[in-house]
Protein backbone atom coordinates (compact mmCIF):
# COMPACT_ATOMS: atom_id res chain seq x y z
CA UNK A 1 0.00 0.00 0.00
CA UNK A 2 2.90 2.28 1.15
CA UNK A 3 5.03 2.16 -2.73
CA UNK A 4 1.66 2.27 -4.17
CA UNK A 5 0.70 5.90 -2.28
CA UNK A 6 4.05 6.80 -3.21
CA UNK A 7 3.55 6.07 -6.77
CA UNK A 8 0.29 8.16 -7.16
CA UNK A 9 1.62 11.14 -5.17
CA UNK A 10 4.22 11.42 -7.61
CA UNK A 11 2.37 11.34 -10.28
CA UNK A 12 0.10 14.31 -8.80
CA UNK A 13 2.91 16.48 -7.97
CA UNK A 14 4.18 15.55 -11.41
CA UNK A 15 0.58 16.25 -12.72
CA UNK A 16 0.97 20.12 -10.94
CA UNK A 17 4.03 20.95 -12.84
CA UNK A 18 2.61 20.14 -16.09
CA UNK A 19 -0.75 22.33 -14.95
CA UNK A 20 2.01 25.27 -14.50
CA UNK A 21 3.89 24.46 -17.68
CA UNK A 22 0.06 25.02 -19.47
CA UNK A 23 -0.60 28.28 -17.46
CA UNK A 24 2.12 29.71 -19.55
CA UNK A 25 0.31 28.93 -22.68
CA UNK A 26 -3.35 30.04 -21.64
CA UNK A 27 -1.90 33.07 -20.15
CA UNK A 28 -3.02 32.55 -16.72
CA UNK A 29 -2.43 34.85 -13.68
CA UNK A 30 -0.24 32.99 -11.45
CA UNK A 31 -1.35 35.08 -8.11
CA UNK A 32 -5.27 34.92 -9.02
CA UNK A 33 -4.86 30.72 -9.73
CA UNK A 34 -2.43 30.24 -6.71
CA UNK A 35 -5.30 32.18 -4.42
CA UNK A 36 -8.09 30.33 -5.83
CA UNK A 37 -6.29 27.47 -5.84
CA UNK A 38 -5.72 27.21 -2.08
CA UNK A 39 -9.31 28.08 -1.38
CA UNK A 40 -10.51 24.59 -4.04
CA UNK A 41 -7.91 23.03 -2.28
CA UNK A 42 -9.12 23.55 1.72
CA UNK A 43 -13.02 23.66 0.11
CA UNK A 44 -12.80 20.20 -1.42
CA UNK A 45 -10.59 19.16 1.87
CA UNK A 46 -13.57 20.76 3.66
CA UNK A 47 -16.23 19.21 1.52
CA UNK A 48 -15.65 15.35 1.64
CA UNK A 49 -14.89 15.87 5.61
CA UNK A 50 -17.57 13.62 7.42
CA UNK A 51 -16.44 13.80 11.10
CA UNK A 52 -17.76 16.39 13.61
CA UNK A 53 -14.74 18.57 13.98
CA UNK A 54 -15.72 22.18 12.21
CA UNK A 55 -13.35 24.92 11.28
CA UNK A 56 -13.66 26.76 14.56
CA UNK A 57 -12.02 23.49 15.89
CA UNK A 58 -9.10 23.72 14.22
CA UNK A 59 -7.08 26.39 16.46
CA UNK A 60 -8.25 23.78 19.69
CA UNK A 61 -6.22 21.02 17.63
CA UNK A 62 -2.68 19.28 19.03
CA UNK A 63 -1.48 19.58 15.41
CA UNK A 64 -2.59 23.24 14.91
CA UNK A 65 0.62 24.94 15.69
CA UNK A 66 2.70 23.39 13.18
CA UNK A 67 -0.01 23.08 10.48
CA UNK A 68 0.27 27.11 11.11
CA UNK A 69 3.32 26.88 10.25
CA UNK A 70 3.63 24.57 7.51
CA UNK A 71 0.36 26.43 5.89
CA UNK A 72 2.60 30.27 6.29
CA UNK A 73 5.92 28.21 4.88
CA UNK A 74 3.31 26.71 1.68
CA UNK A 75 3.00 30.36 0.58
CA UNK A 76 5.98 32.09 1.12
CA UNK A 77 7.88 29.51 0.26
CA UNK A 78 6.10 29.34 -3.30
CA UNK A 79 6.89 33.09 -4.25
CA UNK A 80 10.37 32.82 -3.20
CA UNK A 81 10.37 29.76 -5.67
CA UNK A 82 8.89 32.30 -8.37
CA UNK A 83 11.54 34.41 -7.30
CA UNK A 84 14.32 32.04 -7.50
CA UNK A 85 13.26 30.82 -11.24
CA UNK A 86 13.79 34.33 -12.44
CA UNK A 87 16.96 35.67 -10.49
CA UNK A 88 19.28 32.33 -10.41
CA UNK A 89 17.19 30.27 -12.69
CA UNK A 90 14.72 27.04 -12.72
CA UNK A 91 18.00 24.34 -12.86
CA UNK A 92 19.78 25.64 -9.98
CA UNK A 93 16.09 26.27 -7.91
CA UNK A 94 15.20 22.73 -8.68
CA UNK A 95 18.47 21.40 -7.78
CA UNK A 96 18.52 22.96 -4.50
CA UNK A 97 14.59 22.35 -3.95
CA UNK A 98 15.82 18.51 -4.51
CA UNK A 99 18.54 18.68 -1.96
CA UNK A 100 16.98 19.54 0.61
CA UNK A 101 15.90 16.26 1.08
CA UNK A 102 18.96 16.15 3.76
CA UNK A 103 17.03 18.29 6.10
CA UNK A 104 13.78 15.78 6.52
CA UNK A 105 16.59 12.72 6.49
CA UNK A 106 18.77 14.06 9.00
CA UNK A 107 15.36 15.08 11.44
CA UNK A 108 14.17 11.83 11.47
CA UNK A 109 17.55 9.84 12.05
CA UNK A 110 18.00 12.35 15.17
CA UNK A 111 14.35 12.51 16.02
CA UNK A 112 12.50 9.24 15.60
CA UNK A 113 13.68 6.81 17.37
CA UNK A 114 12.26 4.08 14.65
CA UNK A 115 14.46 5.54 12.02
CA UNK A 116 18.20 5.22 11.78
CA UNK A 117 20.70 5.86 9.05
CA UNK A 118 23.24 2.81 7.62
CA UNK A 119 25.48 2.94 4.94
CA UNK A 120 23.08 1.84 2.49
CA UNK A 121 20.92 4.76 2.99
CA UNK A 122 23.87 7.11 3.32
CA UNK A 123 25.04 5.68 -0.18
CA UNK A 124 21.56 5.74 -2.03
CA UNK A 125 20.96 9.62 -0.43
CA UNK A 126 24.25 10.13 -2.14
CA UNK A 127 23.44 8.95 -4.78
CA UNK A 128 19.87 10.90 -5.25
CA UNK A 129 21.61 14.13 -4.34
CA UNK A 130 23.96 13.25 -7.63
CA UNK A 131 21.64 12.41 -9.79
CA UNK A 132 19.17 15.74 -9.32
CA UNK A 133 22.67 17.45 -10.26
CA UNK A 134 23.02 15.42 -13.03
CA UNK A 135 19.27 15.25 -14.41
CA UNK A 136 19.24 18.98 -14.25
CA UNK A 137 22.85 20.26 -15.21
CA UNK A 138 23.02 21.60 -18.56
CA UNK A 139 25.72 21.41 -21.03
CA UNK A 140 25.73 25.10 -21.69
CA UNK A 141 28.25 26.86 -19.46
CA UNK A 142 27.56 29.80 -17.98
CA UNK A 143 28.59 32.89 -14.71
CA UNK A 144 26.60 32.35 -12.00
CA UNK A 145 25.94 35.48 -10.12
CA UNK A 146 26.92 34.62 -6.27
CA UNK A 147 24.16 37.29 -4.83
CA UNK A 148 21.52 35.03 -6.46
CA UNK A 149 22.42 32.35 -4.98
CA UNK A 150 20.66 33.25 -1.82
CA UNK A 151 17.30 32.48 -3.09
CA UNK A 152 17.74 28.60 -4.02
CA UNK A 153 19.60 28.66 -0.44
CA UNK A 154 16.27 29.95 0.86
CA UNK A 155 14.48 27.50 -1.20
CA UNK A 156 16.93 24.27 0.39
CA UNK A 157 15.74 25.86 4.14
CA UNK A 158 12.03 26.07 3.43
CA UNK A 159 11.41 22.90 1.27
CA UNK A 160 13.08 21.04 3.86
CA UNK A 161 11.66 22.24 6.19
CA UNK A 162 7.78 21.45 4.56
CA UNK A 163 9.07 18.08 4.84
CA UNK A 164 10.29 18.25 7.42
CA UNK A 165 7.04 19.91 9.60
CA UNK A 166 4.34 17.45 7.41
CA UNK A 167 6.43 14.31 8.65
CA UNK A 168 6.92 15.66 12.14
CA UNK A 169 2.67 15.94 11.73
CA UNK A 170 2.46 12.79 10.39
CA UNK A 171 4.55 10.92 13.27
CA UNK A 172 3.69 12.23 16.30
CA UNK A 173 -0.26 13.04 16.11
CA UNK A 174 -0.97 10.14 13.78
CA UNK A 175 -1.15 5.97 14.90
CA UNK A 176 0.54 4.92 11.58
CA UNK A 177 -1.12 1.39 12.20
CA UNK A 178 -4.21 2.60 12.28
CA UNK A 179 -5.04 6.14 10.82
CA UNK A 180 -7.86 8.11 10.52
CA UNK A 181 -8.91 9.00 6.84
CA UNK A 182 -11.09 11.79 8.27
CA UNK A 183 -8.89 13.04 10.77
CA UNK A 184 -6.19 13.36 7.68
CA UNK A 185 -8.54 14.90 5.37
CA UNK A 186 -9.24 17.57 8.35
CA UNK A 187 -5.50 18.40 9.14
CA UNK A 188 -4.96 18.91 5.21
CA UNK A 189 -7.93 20.80 4.69
CA UNK A 190 -6.99 23.10 7.85
CA UNK A 191 -3.36 23.44 6.26
CA UNK A 192 -4.69 24.60 2.69
CA UNK A 193 -6.92 26.67 4.99
CA UNK A 194 -4.36 28.62 6.39
CA UNK A 195 -2.68 28.82 2.69
CA UNK A 196 -5.27 30.44 1.21
CA UNK A 197 -5.17 33.10 3.91
CA UNK A 198 -1.94 33.63 3.90
CA UNK A 199 -1.93 33.76 -0.03
CA UNK A 200 -4.28 36.47 -0.24
CA UNK A 201 -2.04 38.74 1.59
CA UNK A 202 0.83 37.75 -0.36
CA UNK A 203 -0.55 37.96 -3.60
CA UNK A 204 -3.63 39.76 -3.30
CA UNK A 205 -1.67 42.92 -2.76
CA UNK A 206 0.08 42.84 -6.08
CA UNK A 207 -2.78 42.02 -7.76
CA UNK A 208 -4.51 45.04 -6.34
CA UNK A 209 -1.79 47.31 -6.77
CA UNK A 210 -0.84 46.31 -10.07
CA UNK A 211 -5.18 47.07 -11.09
CA UNK A 212 -4.68 43.41 -12.38
CA UNK A 213 -7.63 42.16 -14.33
CA UNK A 214 -9.94 39.42 -12.58
CA UNK A 215 -10.45 36.60 -15.56
CA UNK A 216 -12.69 33.61 -15.11
CA UNK A 217 -10.13 31.74 -16.78
CA UNK A 218 -7.53 32.52 -14.01
CA UNK A 219 -9.86 30.69 -11.16
CA UNK A 220 -11.11 27.59 -13.37
CA UNK A 221 -7.33 27.14 -13.55
CA UNK A 222 -6.65 27.63 -9.88
CA UNK A 223 -10.00 25.13 -8.90
CA UNK A 224 -8.35 22.53 -11.18
CA UNK A 225 -4.50 23.39 -9.98
CA UNK A 226 -6.22 23.08 -6.57
CA UNK A 227 -8.15 19.54 -6.31
CA UNK A 228 -4.75 17.66 -8.05
CA UNK A 229 -2.45 19.92 -5.26
CA UNK A 230 -4.89 18.77 -2.75
CA UNK A 231 -5.06 14.58 -3.51
CA UNK A 232 -1.13 15.28 -4.23
CA UNK A 233 -0.69 16.77 -0.22
CA UNK A 234 -2.84 14.25 1.09
CA UNK A 235 -0.97 11.06 -1.18
CA UNK A 236 2.07 11.76 0.09
CA UNK A 237 0.85 12.81 3.43
CA UNK A 238 -0.63 9.37 3.26
CA UNK A 239 2.36 7.41 1.74
CA UNK A 240 5.34 9.05 4.09
CA UNK A 241 3.31 7.18 7.16
CA UNK A 242 4.84 3.65 5.68
CA UNK A 243 8.58 4.36 5.41
CA UNK A 244 11.26 6.08 7.50
CA UNK A 245 12.43 9.56 6.31
CA UNK A 246 15.61 8.18 5.07
CA UNK A 247 14.06 5.68 2.93
CA UNK A 248 10.80 8.05 1.52
CA UNK A 249 12.21 11.66 0.53
CA UNK A 250 14.92 10.64 -1.53
CA UNK A 251 12.99 8.19 -3.58
CA UNK A 252 9.64 10.22 -3.58
CA UNK A 253 12.21 13.05 -5.28
CA UNK A 254 13.81 11.27 -7.33
CA UNK A 255 10.72 10.23 -8.66
CA UNK A 256 9.44 13.50 -9.71
CA UNK A 257 12.76 14.35 -11.55
CA UNK A 258 12.67 11.21 -13.54
CA UNK A 259 9.11 11.23 -14.24
CA UNK A 260 9.40 14.98 -15.17
CA UNK A 261 12.28 14.51 -17.16
CA UNK A 262 10.53 11.23 -19.05
CA UNK A 263 7.68 13.55 -19.77
CA UNK A 264 9.48 16.79 -20.72
CA UNK A 265 11.42 14.18 -23.68
CA UNK A 266 7.89 12.39 -24.47
CA UNK A 267 5.90 15.31 -24.92
CA UNK A 268 6.97 18.28 -24.67
CA UNK A 269 10.22 17.75 -27.05
CA UNK A 270 12.69 18.73 -24.67
CA UNK A 271 16.38 17.33 -25.30
CA UNK A 272 18.35 15.31 -22.33
CA UNK A 273 22.41 14.81 -23.01
CA UNK A 274 24.68 12.01 -22.16
CA UNK A 275 24.92 13.66 -18.41
CA UNK A 276 21.01 13.65 -17.80
CA UNK A 277 20.47 10.23 -18.78
CA UNK A 278 23.68 9.21 -16.32
CA UNK A 279 21.88 10.81 -13.62
CA UNK A 280 18.70 9.22 -14.22
CA UNK A 281 20.63 5.85 -14.07
CA UNK A 282 22.00 6.86 -11.20
CA UNK A 283 18.75 7.86 -9.73
CA UNK A 284 16.79 4.40 -10.27
CA UNK A 285 20.27 2.74 -8.80
CA UNK A 286 19.59 5.51 -5.74
CA UNK A 287 16.10 4.02 -5.25
CA UNK A 288 17.25 0.62 -5.32
CA UNK A 289 20.23 0.91 -2.23
CA UNK A 290 17.16 3.42 -0.56
CA UNK A 291 14.82 0.32 -0.57
CA UNK A 292 16.95 -2.31 0.47
CA UNK A 293 16.09 -2.90 3.99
Amino acid sequence: MGVFLMVIAIIFFVSILLIFRVFNNYKIDNYQALIANYFIAALFALTIYSGDLTITDIPNQLWFQPSLLLGLLYSVGFLIFALSTQKAGIAITSVFSKMSILIPVLFGAYFYESESITIIKISGLFLAMLSFFLIFKSEKSGIINIKAIFLPLLIFLFTGLNDTILKYIREVYFNIAVSDINSEIFIMGSIFSISFIVSIIIFGIPILIEKRKIETKNFIAGAILGIINFLSAFTMFKAMGHFESSVFFPIFNVGIVGLSAIIGVLFFKEKLSKTNYIGLAIALGAILLLTIN
